[in-house]
């Protein structure tokens, strides 16, 4: 039940993003990160990104988050992992994506991110 109530929200997230552009709505939660520092946290753009996402705009999103257009095949399979995994069946997956050198590329990519996308700005 649980699983069903925040899959329930998340898609009424994604309906929200899909109809409503988050640069021309005010009410759409702004970055409290960049708002108190003038910098980008790694997650600022992800409203915007997946907005033109699912509108199939993929060349747009990856202009306002590429860190999560590259992020997603690995959270997909973080999902798989800890919500599909009844019988064992993502067991192997399971085992690579919490592989310690796998995890901690990914999170060194994600400071990496961080910094880069605020020094070339």
């Amino acid at each position: 039940m649980k699983k069903a109530v925040v899959l329930f929200i998340i898609l009424c997230g994604l309906g929200i993003l899909f109809w409503m552009n988050p640069e021309s709505v005010p009410f759409m939660p702004r970055c409290l990160f960049h708002l108190f520092t003038g910098w980008d946290c790694p997650a600022c753009g992800t409203q915007r990104a997946l907005h033109q996402l699912l509108h199939g705009h993929l060349r747009e999103a990856f202009g306002y988050n590429p860190f999560l257009l590259i992020s997603l095949p690995y959270l997909g399979a973080l999902t798989l992992c800890h919500w599909f995994n009844a019988g064992g069946r993502f067991d192997r997956l399971k085992k690579v994506c919490h592989h310690p050198v796998l995890v901690n590329i990914y999170l060194f990519l994600l400071v990496a991110w961080w910094i880069g996308r605020n020094i070339w700005r």
